[in-house]
C-alpha cells in the first residue's frame, strides 16, 4: 500500500484481527505528540506500541485514545492500550464512554454473538477503562490539538454510539464502520468498493443513510475506514454504500413479511446476503469478486443477523 497518497501525519496500524488487512487503527502524528483512532482488541496493544516505536515516539507521547465506538474490534483494547499511556485521555460518544466505564453489558452481548470460546480467543480479558480518564464528546464538537482541530460528528445507522472524526487541517476522515467495509485500489488490483455493515444488534438504514449523506458532507479527501484502508474518493464510496444499503435493507423487509418465525429469520437472511454482496461487487465493477468475497466473508455473516434482528423489530413495531 502506498503510502504517499495521504498524508504522512496519519499512519495505518494493521492489528491482523482475525487476518491481515481486517482491521486498522490509525496513528495520529502531530510534532511530537500523537493520538490513537480505534483500539481494537488487546491482542494488538504490542502491534500499536510498536507503530509508535518505528515512528520515533513513546506511549507517554500519547495524548488521545479516540473511539469511533464500542463494538469490540474497536475498542476492545483500550483500557489495556491506555495502561501504557499516562498521559492519554480516552475520547468517546456519550453512551459509549458509559459502556467503557463499565464494559459488562457490552461483553455479554458479545458473547452472545460470538459465542465463548472465540469470544476469548478473539478479545481476551477486557478491563473498565477509568471513568476519569474518560471525556465525552459532543456532536459537532471540535477538539484543538496543537496545531490541528478535529471535528467530531455522530453518525448512527451502525449503531447508536458511533461517530466520525473529520481531522480539518489534512481535509480527511476517520469513519469507524459509518462507511461500511471494502478495500480500495491500494489494496489490490481495481477500483473501490465499500458496502454497508449492519452488524448486530442496533443496525438502522435510515439513520445510516443520514450518517453517509454527513459523511458526503464534509467534502474529505480521504476517508479512513477500519474494515480496512483508505478510500480516496468519498463521494463515490458514499453512492456505493447507499446502494448497497438499498439491498441489505430489501432482505430485511422480506425477511419481516414473510411467514417464518423469529427463529428462522437468521437462516433466511445470511442465505440472501452472499449474493446481494456479489451483486454489488458487480455494480462497483470488482474484478476478482471471489478473492473480494473471501475478505468480506465473515462480514456477510454478521450482516445477515443484523437484518434479522431488525426484522424482528419490524415485525414488533406493527
Amino acid at each position: 500500500m502506498s503510502a504517499s497518497t495521504w498524508p504522512e501525519s496519519v499512519k495505518i496500524v494493521d492489528t491482523h484481527y482475525i487476518k491481515e488487512e481486517n482491521a486498522a487503527v490509525y496513528l495520529l502524528i502531530e510534532g511530537d505528540r500523537a493520538a490513537f483512532v480505534d483500539n481494537n482488541t488487546s491482542r494488538a496493544v504490542p502491534r500499536l506500541l510498536a507503530a509508535l516505536e518505528e515512528n520515533g515516539l513513546t506511549p507517554e507521547q500519547v495524548d488521545y485514545l479516540i473511539v469511533t465506538h464500542v463494538h469490540l474490534d474497536h475498542a476492545g483494547g483500550t483500557a489495556a492500550l491506555l495502561e501504557h499511556c499516562p498521559n492519554a485521555t480516552v475520547l468517546a460518544h456519550p453512551k459509549a464512554a458509559r459502556h467503557l466505564a463499565a464494559p459488562e453489558r457490552l461483553i455479554a452481548g458479545t458473547r452472545m454473538v460470538y459465542g465463548d470460546e472465540l469470544y476469548d480467543e478473539l478479545y481476551g480479558e477486557i478491563k473498565p477503562v477509568p471513568a476519569e480518564r474518560i471525556r465525552s464528546m459532543e456532536d459537532d464538537e471540535e477538539l484543538t490539538w496543537k496545531s490541528r482541530r478535529l471535528r467530531f460528528f455522530y453518525t448512527y445507522g451502525h449503531a447508536t454510539h458511533h461517530f466520525c472524526i473529520h481531522d480539518l487541517a489534512t481535509n480527511c476522515l476517520f469513519t469507524g464502520d459509518a462507511l461500511g467495509i471494502g478495500r480500495s485500489h491500494f489494496q489490490r488490483p481495481g477500483p473501490q468498493f465499500v458496502h454497508v455493515s449492519t452488524s448486530p444488534p442496533e443496525f438502522n438504514a435510515d439513520d445510516a443513510r443520514a450518517a453517509a449523506e454527513a459523511i458526503r458532507a464534509t467534502h474529505a479527501d480521504f476517508a479512513f475506514i477500519a474494515h480496512y484502508g483508505v478510500i480516496d474518493n468519498v463521494p463515490l464510496a458514499v453512492d456505493q454504500l447507499l446502494q448497497s444499503l438499498d439491498r441489505m435493507e430489501a432482505i430485511s423487509v422480506a425477511a419481516a413479511e414473510s411467514d417464518l418465525s423469529d427463529g428462522e429469520l437468521n437462516g433466511f437472511c445470511i442465505e440472501r446476503v452472499g449474493p446481494a454482496f456479489d451483486e454489488h461487487f458487480k455494480a462497483c465493477g470488482v474484478l476478482d469478486i471471489e478473492r473480494d468475497r473471501a475478505c468480506t466473508q465473515g462480514d456477510q455473516m454478521l450482516n445477515g443477523m443484523g437484518l434479522a434482528i431488525a426484522a424482528q423489530r419490524m415485525r414488533k413495531a406493527k
